[in-house]
């Protein structure tokens, strides 16, 4: 499971709950007939898509500055890391 989705998952459970919301209540906002979807991405279980991300940051109230933070530091994270991975690949290549 990947720290990104556990962190938005976080974020949005954080905003839903401040919004008075239920789970059930979210998912028939975005289009959805059961709480399924909303709780695997608010568990980290699944990758929230960009386009339901709009939504949120519009439904909920969630600054569109904290989910570019989320995003943008569980990437350059990753990069960063794949990035060591591959230097320490080609030094043992010589």
């Amino acid at each position: 499971m990947k720290q990104v989705h556990v962190e938005l998952g976080a974020l949005v459970r954080e905003y839903r709950q401040k919004a008075n919301m239920t789970q059930l209540d979210l998912a028939q906002k975005l289009g959805y007939d059961s709480t399924q979807f909303v709780s695997l991405f608010e568990r980290g279980l699944s990758k929230v898509p960009f386009n339901v991300l709009g939504q949120l940051v519009i439904i909920l109230g969630i600054p569109e500055k904290k989910v570019m933070k989320t995003l943008l530091d569980a990437y350059e994270t990753e990069v960063k890391e794949k990035m060591e991975t591959g230097k320490k690949a080609a030094t043992n290549v010589g």
